[in-house]
């Protein structure tokens, strides 16, 4: 690895709370949440070894984490965000999805940052975080309590970033991101751009965003997306479409589309909800879902604390079904490989 990238943005966040005065009023908050499943799994036929089927326990995204906040500048407030994941059903800290495994490391912090806010001047974010370009496009579809929420999309959650927001002006806000989105020796360290653009009007959430993915260790595919989503007393709908701008002159299936169909109903403590999504099918590298997916949920809200839920997922190719006890990204079938893999899942998310 480039010795460049010895100083991370998590360590440059924990000197930068160092530097806070003694008697600062740090308001310093522990929360965790845990989120597990059982499920029964199938699939057409899974890679030598594996069988077509089977019940066990999976994560759905437990995590542990703390919160800081420091507003007693009359100009500007500050608040840190440390949280690590915890795989509940092996009983280890480190993100179910094998996603981190390619970045840097599976137990790293999910979310290290800072934020520094100022009224008139928006808001600048240092650290591990959540990207503009996933909360403004597939964060309104991402919806679901599983394990298997969230797979249908072409982007990042997370990355080392630097991103500024602007204040909101009519309910609109812009936010520019500089990106580490590779992590690999010869690319610069924020090496990707994303910038997003969203406009909330009443009930209803306008979303559009463009990455300018790097260059240097491949010709990686940019990507495009816009959202939408409307609230209407229990309903709620939501929407997304994205694309891939292939670079690689060697791809044939150039520019592949991804769309989401997002609908939910809450009334009670029950709320029910389906999506259908579709990537249309590529050899372009970065289209990591492709094929149809169906998915339903019900979550039963118990208590302020305790969530209950229940979910079906159907995949029609190999990528978000794994292996039972999975200690790597291995689809039970083979990746993008024709699955028609099925999931029903049963769990409940504790938040403290």
């Amino acid at each position: 690895m480039d010795c460049k990238h010895t100083l991370k943005l998590p360590a440059a966040i924990l000197a930068g709370l160092a530097t806070l005065p003694a008697h600062a009023a740090l308001e310093v908050t522990p929360y965790g949440s845990l989120r597990i499943q059982t499920e029964a799994v199938s699939v057409d036929e899974a890679q030598p070894g594996e069988d077509d089927s089977y019940t066990g326990l999976r994560d759905a995204y437990s995590r542990l984490g703390v919160t800081a906040a420091y507003n007693d500048l009359d100009w500007v407030d500050i608040n840190a965000t440390l949280e690590f994941p915890i795989n509940s059903a092996l009983m280890r800290a480190e993100d179910p999805t094998f996603f981190q495994q390619s970045y840097k490391g599976n137990n790293k912090p999910r979310v290290a940052d800072i934020t520094a806010t100022t009224e008139n001047l928006g808001s600048l974010r240092v650290g591990t975080q959540w990207l503009a370009y996933y909360n403004t496009v597939a964060y309104p579809v991402d919806f679901f309590s599983s394990f298997y929420s969230g797979y249908a999309t072409q982007a990042s959650f997370r990355r080392d970033a630097v991103t500024y927001t602007t204040p909101s002006m009519a309910g609109l806000t812009a936010s520019v991101a500089a990106v580490d989105q590779t992590d690999e020796a010869g690319t610069s360290y924020l090496d990707t751009m994303q910038y997003a653009l969203g406009w909330a009007v009443g009930d209803l959430t306008l979303g559009l965003a463009y990455q300018d993915t790097e260059q240097d260790s491949a010709d990686n595919a940019d990507q495009a997306g816009v959202s939408a989503a409307y609230v209407l007393g229990g309903w709620r709908f939501a929407a997304k479409v994205e694309q891939l701008i292939t670079n690689n002159d060697a791809v044939q299936d150039e520019d592949p589309v991804t769309y989401n169909l997002y609908g939910s109903y809450s009334w009670n403590k029950y709320t029910v909800k389906a999506m259908f999504a579709n990537g249309e099918e590529t050899d372009e590298p970065a289209a990591f879902f492709q094929g149809d997916s169906y998915q339903v949920g019900l979550d039963y809200q118990y208590s302020e604390n305790l969530k209950l839920f229940a979910d079906y997922f159907y995949e029609e190719l190999g990528y978000a079904i794994y292996t039972p006890t999975s200690r790597s990204f291995n689809p039970l079938a083979g990746y993008q490989v024709d699955s028609d893999g099925q999931a029903i899942s049963l769990g409940l998310r504790y938040d403290f």
